[in-house]
């Protein structure tokens, strides 16, 4: 074999145990670190009984304490330093400062998965519905096993029953996520997901389709999440059961946006 061959094989075998490579994916903070987020989520709402869409922005500045860590998850205190919403509509503007009383200075400890599964570790009965059912809705996102970049895995996520925009009760999302990534000599991995809207019932006159996009940044060194970026469509139909032939229309459009505010240089452990 010449030495050119030798090398070209060599190089094949590098690049290809590089690309077989595997990481684990998990969330696990360190105790002691505070982390610093940035929310920003805009709801476009619109329906063919009204006029000009709904436009909703809300603003969050929080905090996540790692109390505790053990290998079955973490204990975060969660602080709400500061909520502002805006709306295009009135109605919802009350509603916003509603919000913002509500929500800011609040204090909640969560449990956090490796995995990415969040619960309320207080009760339910000492947080405002509305963050109950959000903490709810936030299952595990990442596989139990180590995965190479371009592995994907499945997760279902359960979508809050919305009978005015007509989603029926039990619906998910089933979503496909994808290590797209990894930068940093493996610290940062980059994944994508894509999903769509699974309505587990189907109740005569309605019809519901939706469909979710995002990216996330875990940064494996810190445990954490460094940013994320989701889209969530949905559209439904109602039929009106007190006129023939008509039915409403909703749309609803969700952008959210997180980020963590300058992160300390981790230590290596």
């Amino acid at each position: 074999m010449s030495q050119l061959s030798r090398s070209l094989l060599l190089s094949a075998i590098v690049v290809g145990n590089a690309g077989a490579q595997k990481v684990l994916l998990e969330l696990r903070p360190r105790v002691g670190d505070t982390l610093r987020m940035q929310l920003q989520q805009v709801t476009e709402m619109s329906s063919s009984a009204a006029g000009a869409p709904i436009t909703t922005t809300l603003r969050m500045f929080s905090r996540a304490i790692v109390e505790s860590a053990a290998p079955i998850a973490s204990l975060i205190l969660a602080v709400t330093d500061s909520v502002d919403v805006t709306s295009s509509d009135v109605n919802a503007r009350a509603l916003g400062a509603q919000a913002e009383q509500e929500l800011e200075g609040r204090q909640m400890r969560l449990r956090l998965w490796p995995d990415g599964t969040v619960t309320l570790n207080d009760g339910a009965g000492s947080v405002p519905r509305d963050v109950s059912d959000l903490v709810s809705v936030m299952p595990a996102s990442f596989p139990s096993k180590p995965v190479a970049v371009g592995e994907s895995w499945v997760r279902e996520m359960p979508v809050p029953s919305g009978e005015s925009l007509g989603i029926p009760g039990g619906s998910v999302m089933r979503a496909r996520f994808r290590l797209d990534s990894t930068a940093a000599q493996g610290d940062l991995a980059y994944v994508t997901m894509t999903g769509t809207l699974v309505p587990t019932a189907k109740p005569a006159g309605e019809a519901v389709t939706g469909s979710v996009s995002g990216t996330m940044v875990v940064n494996r060194r810190r445990g954490w999440l460094s940013e994320s970026h989701f889209l969530l469509l949905l559209k439904s139909t109602v039929a009106q059961k007190d006129k023939a032939n008509a039915a409403l229309r909703f749309s609803v459009k969700v952008t959210q946006s997180m980020k963590v505010l300058s992160l300390p240089r981790p230590q290596r452990r």
